[in-house]
């Protein structure tokens, strides 16, 4: 069985929704468990700090160091945590491989027991004196902080944040993954347990299983592993409109010797629109690929830019434009980007960059196959977006896509904040 397309199944009881791809191809089980919840500035930092701290110890492993034995015990199954952003959607996210039984001696197959040992993490956490474990707490509370801070060594990240930050205002999407520094001190054990019981009880769970094992096998690991769950939210889908409000731009200085700007539009699609897959291929023509219109024309003609590039945030419906420039050349650069836009628009696309996008766009899509959790990021975006297209769907529809589409959707597509961080010419 080699579609490579995911089934769909709903757990009732547990509240999950399992998607499930049988392969032989790889030599591994892959299983990502993600758990997404609404971005909230008030919560954000409690979601964020949850997960890392349900890693570091539970009944069944109060020590971190317990758990590392076992998972080696377990011909070294890997069990990792981290926290992601799509759309306005905050995801706490747990991922685990496993050797696939037939590579193992005696055919022993790990996986219910790992399976097992992720459950008994989310469900049954360490609990001391009315809490976590106040150490565990202290500890992760340090290095979120910690992950905060260096967002702003990134300059390239952090200036695209700001952007989203200014972009967006007052709406969820402005919201960091982490959360703030000042929410993260406010946490103690004792309020982070009782943020996690109601996160434990009404979080949907969306689970992904890549391997050689049959949907009823993984069907039942999870009936008997995970616990029954009442009162568990939908997955609702993110909002795109806002009232039309003027440009602005935004200026900031920083310790740095190239300026980062970033360039925020408005699309208003995402991947339930039938016009997604021609914003994909006018994203691609504008700045994804090294023969894209602005890598030609900014650096390489002008020389204005050490890098630039375009990305499309799918699910909030965002388009940002991010190049590294002289302070001095920035009118100039904004000025270009607009003119290979309105080419663009006005359907100054020959055939060749044209089928160059097409094809680099299905050859990503076909690439994914050699990677089993790169194959589940694609599905939790279709999760998180009423279940769009599947890959070999998406990958037809890009082809069907002409110039004229293209055109059409990048007139929609409105430019709403230009952020610039410069640098700080007195310091330097």
């Amino acid at each position: 069985m080699n579609s490579f397309n995911f089934s769909r199944h709903f757990l009732p009881e547990q509240g999950i929704w399992l998607f499930h791809m049988e392969t032989p191809k790889f030599k591994t089980n892959s299983l990502k468990c993600i758990l997404p919840l609404p971005l909230d500035f008030e919560k954000a930092s409690a979601n964020a700090l949850l997960p890392f701290v349900l890693y570091r110890g539970s009944e069944d492993f109060p020590k971190s160091i317990d758990l590392i034995r076992k998972l080696e015990d377990l011909f070294g199954t890997d069990l990792s945590v981290d926290v992601r952003k799509r759309g306005e959607w905050q995801l706490i996210d747990f991922s685990l491989e496993t050797v696939n039984s037939d590579f193992l001696p005696d055919n022993n197959d790990v996986l219910p027991e790992a399976i097992k040992i992720l459950s008994g993490i989310l469900f049954k956490p360490l609990f001391q004196n009315g809490g976590f474990s106040g150490n565990y707490v202290d500890g992760e509370k340090r290095t979120l902080e910690e992950e905060i801070i260096n967002l702003k060594n990134n300059k390239m990240e952090y200036a695209l944040e700001r952007c989203y930050q200014e972009m967006c205002q007052g709406e969820p999407f402005s919201v960091f993954r982490y959360g703030s520094q000042e929410k993260i001190r406010e946490l103690t054990p004792e309020g982070l347990y009782e943020h996690y019981k109601r996160v434990r009880q009404k979080a949907p769970i969306i689970v992904f299983f890549v391997g050689d094992l049959p949907l009823d096998t993984v069907k039942k690991w999870m009936v008997e592993f995970f616990p029954s769950r009442e009162e568990v939210y939908e997955i609702k889908k993110n909002g795109l409109e806002i009232a039309p409000r003027p440009e602005k731009i935004v200026v900031e200085k920083d310790s740095i010797s190239q300026g980062k700007l970033n360039i925020g539009y408005r699309t208003g699609i995402n991947r339930r629109d039938p016009d997604f897959p021609a914003l994909l291929v006018a994203n691609g023509l504008l700045g994804s690929f090294p023969h894209s219109r602005l890598f030609r024309t900014v650096r390489e003609e002008y020389g204005l830019a050490y890098y630039i590039f375009s990305r499309v945030e799918s699910t909030k419906g965002l388009l940002t434009v991010s190049a590294g420039i002289d302070a001095d050349q920035f009118e100039e650069t904004v000025d270009i980007i607009e003119k290979e836009w309105n080419k663009i628009i006005r359907g100054k696309i020959n055939q060749q960059e044209f089928e160059f996008t097409q094809k680099a766009l299905c050859s990503q899509l076909k690439i994914s196959e050699d990677n089993a959790f790169d194959l589940m990021g694609i599905e939790l975006i279709n999760a998180l977006n009423s279940f769009g297209e599947l890959r070999e769907e998406m990958m037809r529809k890009i082809k069907e896509v002409k110039p004229v589409d293209v055109a059409r959707v990048l007139s929609r597509v409105k430019r709403d904040t230009i952020y610039f961080l410069e640098p700080n010419e007195e310091e330097n």
